[in-house]
């Protein structure tokens, strides 16, 4: 029994001897040549053929020629099937050959064979080679294809009962040997759609050892024993290959280091006896069986401990609650050597097991990690997911990022300061508008007609208050020629000063706007200086020297030499009409103003009564005619005011509201443009699973799409609502209910719905609240929030046909996670898993599981517990570990060998089908 379990090897099941009638080459040496080539060309096991006899003689010489190979007693038979007589060929399994020998000859030589003492003309009935092939339990094969005296080239596919013939060989017949490696294709492409497959071989049909030519390598995975070779016929697609190498065979070849050649877990002392083992494994697959508690999960441990795992957490046997319990610490006193395809060996102790320092070499699914994944849904399952979608990525599409996550960041970092920059111009939009609103409202209109109405109260009241006319008494002429000239002069002062005021409050506002927006070049300039060494940077960061060379000119010269002009004008004005009150000295003008006023008021004082009140009366004349003049402008003001409030502003609010939603959409098509980035970087994925050979009810997808996250909408509204003032938002319930109505319609991936779902939200505030300014807390942050779509986000919806994540059922989970680690996940290190049925019925494991298990080992090397016959039988296991526990020695002992070794088979038999009676009952039952 090979201990490793069933592994690929070149097989010749179609070999003649010195003893077949044709044979080209009789000398004494015969065998011996024949022996070499066969070490030549490094066959492990053949069938001897021989045309009409069963020399046991010479076989048995082969077999000490040859001790290290497997030589298999077969005979080539004439019958009388097809224009030409089929051959057909049995190999029998290893047994007495002389006895084998002399049945032959007695029963189908002597008594069964037409023209028996010519072998250029013997032949057999055909049905009498079936019934003889059958009662020595031989593998029966016949010629096929381009094979000469096969069952093409005899019977052709004319007549009915030609087809007829053929069902009926096809039927009785174990394989298929074909003449050439293209008859291969032509079978799998025609013939195997009528009947069931069939191994098909190409063998040598050596007839001279001189001259032993292959056609072409024929490769079978199984022991080198009788059982094997009908064991692989059991499984043709995955055990049979014609041809150079089977793939799997050239993956372990190229890639030693990912295949653990075997593991040895020995005790530290004598008396350290739960372990002692060396385990030579499989490259394929291997199942570890045994009854509960009898040390299956241990080995798997101990397997991915041994490489690194970095699942130590859910550890099952050496966890610190078990075997590596405190004080004790068992686990410090084994250790465990693992040997690789390539030839390194690393060797460990089982414990510490904190393996998170160390280079993961092997991918380990202990049950309880299954568990906690699969029920998980928050983090675990979708982290585990997004793992295996970022290793199947090209390597160059991971742009030398080390998670999926890190790679749409960095991807999207320009879409999302765009966004940012989008959502801060919102804000000033938002800002202008509340401002603008508030002047439009009714209470403002009705402040400026108020005010309106007053001034012209006042106007009409200061017309009534015009000063009583003075008769102008006589008075010197000089005295009143200079007065004259002094209240000119204070008049002309005073237009002066108003003059350069005005004129000052322009300048100010004219300076500020050049000192703003100089803060603003310079400070773009620096940004823009800081942007160009961080591209340049991240350039050389990753290899580009070429760098990038950018001048930013602005050319604002003009507007600094303007500013000092400005400053200076500023200067200048100051030093006419600043006051004393405000600026600690009066300006010229100022003290032009008052030298006049004072020579008025001494002037003044030295007039008669008569003539002070006339010159009374003129002041006040002046003062009222001033004050007239002033309602008048404050009324035209506020006129102008309203047809601004009235006019301008409304049209302003629509240039607004229209921009804002110029500016929504710009984000949502932002948010649109990462959406794609995710869905390019998905789609690896979506096209590997599209091309499973799977039901669109079971096969897995990922959708991409937006979603509105209601809850964060809800607090980004809601927040800001005073809910005590009557509106929609009133009462946190009734504010709930009523926002999910008002969302109801909304078609997240539609701008157009999203919009008009926002606008009326705030039309349907603006109708309900009744006081629609105090209904916020804070009204800017309640729009920026509204119309910010921060509350649209970005999703990716994994789904097993047409189920969503959160509807799957634990088991549905652990399938869906086990499909993408055996069918998408490009790691190609040993994949090991415990337990994987649990929480599926057999009817799944059989249905859906097992193919992708099949599919997986064609890659990499698989180790599997289980307690489940489909994974172990119909996954067709290259290797079965039985683990065995004396527990009365605390000892683990662990047999292992191919399924189709006598021992191993017995053991699945007792622990997989609860012993061969029972698994009898069973199918009997079945089948009444």
């Amino acid at each position: 029994m090979n201990t490793r379990g069933s592994e690929w090897r070149k097989w010749d099941l179609h070999v003649h001897t010195a003893s077949s009638y044709d044979h080209k080459y009789k000398s004494a040496d015969s065998d011996d040549l024949l022996v070499k080539a066969w070490r030549d060309n490094e066959i492990a096991a053949v069938a001897i053929t021989d045309h009409f006899l069963i020399d046991a003689d010479r076989i048995t010489k082969l077999k000490q020629l040859a001790p290290e190979m497997t030589i298999l007693p077969g005979i080539e038979l004439r019958c009388d099937k097809g224009t030409s007589n089929l051959h057909v060929i049995i190999i029998f399994p290893e047994q007495d050959l002389h006895k084998l020998a002399n049945k032959f000859n007695v029963l189908m030589r002597d008594t069964k064979a037409k023209n028996k003492e010519d072998d250029n003309i013997i032949y057999w009935d055909y049905n009498e080679i079936i019934t003889f092939a059958k009662d020595c339990k031989g593998i029966i094969t016949v010629h096929a294809g381009k094979k000469d005296k096969g069952i093409d080239d005899g019977i052709t596919n004319h007549l009915e009962v030609n087809m007829a013939i053929k069902a009926e060989i096809a039927e009785n017949t174990d394989m298929f040997e074909m003449g050439k490696i293209n008859d291969l294709s032509t079978y799998n492409e025609h013939v195997f759609k009528k009947i069931k497959r069939k191994p098909m071989i190409v063998c040598s049909d050596n007839h001279d050892p001189r001259n032993y030519i292959i056609r072409e390598n024929l490769w079978i995975k199984a022991d080198t024993t009788f059982q094997g070779l009908l064991q692989a016929i059991k499984e043709p697609s995955l055990r049979f290959f014609v041809g150079e190498m089977p793939p799997k065979k050239k993956i372990i070849n190229d890639n030693g280091d990912k295949f653990i050649d075997s593991i040895s877990i020995k005790g530290s002392n004598s008396s350290d006896t739960w372990f002692d083992d060396e385990i030579l494994l499989s490259s394929d697959l291997v199942t570890i069986i045994g009854n509960k508690g009898n040390g299956k999960s241990a080995l798997a441990d101990i397997i991915g401990h041994s490489g690194n795992t970095h699942n130590t957490k859910r550890f099952s046997f050496l966890s610190t609650d078990r075997f590596n319990q405190k004080p004790e610490y068992l686990g410090k006193d084994y250790n465990v050597t693992l040997r690789w395809k390539n030839g390194v060996e690393e060797k460990k102790a089982l414990f510490p097991i904190d393996n998170n320092a160390q280079l993961e070499k092997v991918k380990y699914l202990p049950q309880q990690y299954i568990e906690y994944v699969c029920n998980d849904l928050k983090d675990g399952f979708k982290e585990e997911i997004e793992r295996l979608i970022f290793d199947y990525l090209p390597r160059e599409e991971k742009l030398g990022m080390s998670t999926l996550t890190d790679l749409i960041k960095y991807l999207t970092s320009n879409l999302l300061m765009e966004i940012d920059s989008n959502k801060g111009t919102l804000k000033q939009i938002n800002e202008e508008i509340i401002n603008k609103e508030i002047k439009i409202t009714d209470s403002e209109k009705q402040i400026l007609k108020m005010s309106i109405e007053d001034l012209q109260k006042q106007l009409e009241q200061e017309n009534t208050n015009k000063p009583k006319d003075v008769i102008k008494p006589n008075i010197d002429p000089n005295v009143e020629k200079k007065l004259n000239a002094l209240n000119n002069t204070i008049e002309n002062l005073k237009s002066q000063i108003q003059i350069k005021e005005d004129a000052l409050e322009n300048l100010s506002k004219k300076l500020h706007v050049i000192e703003t927006t100089i803060q603003q070049i310079v400070q773009t300039r620096n940004n823009f200086e800081e942007w160009l060494k961080k591209v340049n940077d991240n350039l050389q960061s990753n290899g580009i020297e070429e760098i990038i060379t950018v001048s930013l000119v602005v050319n604002y010269d003009k507007l600094r030499l303007l500013k000092g002009n400005i400053e200076k004008q500023i200067t200048s004005i100051k030093t006419e009409v600043s006051t004393i009150e405000n600026d600690q000295k009066d300006g010229l003008l100022i003290l032009k103003l008052k030298e006049a006023q004072l020579e008025v008021a001494k002037i003044t004082g030295s007039l008669s009564q008569a003539e002070l009140n006339y010159q009374n009366y003129l002041q006040d004349l002046t003062k009222w005619r001033e004050k007239i003049a002033k309602i008048s402008e404050q009324i035209n003001k506020l006129r102008e005011e309203t047809k601004i409030l009235e006019e301008d502003i409304p049209n302003r609010l629509e240039e607004l509201y229209a921009l804002r939603k110029q500016v929504l959409e710009k984000i949502y098509l932002l948010k649109k443009e990462i959406v794609e980035k995710y869905a390019q970087k998905y789609s690896y994925i979506n096209k590997a699973i599209n091309e499973l050979e799977m039901k669109k009810s079971e096969k897995p997808s990922i959708e991409i799409s937006f979603y509105l996250e209601r809850d964060s909408m809800e607090r980004a509204i809601l927040n800001y609502i005073n809910q005590n003032i009557k509106s929609i938002f009133r009462g946190k319930e009734q504010a709930t209910e009523n926002l999910s109505a008002l969302l109801e319609t909304i078609d997240i991936n539609n701008f157009d719905s999203i919009f008009a779902s926002l606008e009326n939200i705030e039309n349907e505030l603006k109708k309900s609240a009744s006081d629609y300014n105090k209904v916020f807390i804070d009204k800017l942050e309640f729009f920026n929030n509204l119309y910010g779509l921060d509350y649209i986000k970005i999703n990716y919806e994994l789904k097993l046909g047409d189920k969503h994540l959160n509807k799957l059922s634990p088991g549905e989970r652990g399938l869906l996670l086990l499909i993408f680690y055996l069918i998408l996940d490009k790691e190609n290190s040993p994949l090991i898993i415990d337990q994987p049925e649990d929480n599926l019925d057999n009817q799944s494991v059989y249905d859906k599981l097992v193919p992708y298990i099949i599919k997986a080992k064609d890659k990499r090397q698989i180790i599997i517990v289980t307690h489940n016959p489909n994974i172990a039988v119909a996954c067709d296991s290259e290797q079965v570990i039985y683990s065995g526990m004396d527990k009365e020695n605390l000892q683990i002992k662990y047999h292992y060998g191919s399924m189709e070794s006598e021992k191993i088979s017995n053991y699945v038999v007792d622990v997989l089908e609860g012993t061969m009676p029972a698994f009898e009952k069973r199918s009997d039952a079945y089948t009444r």
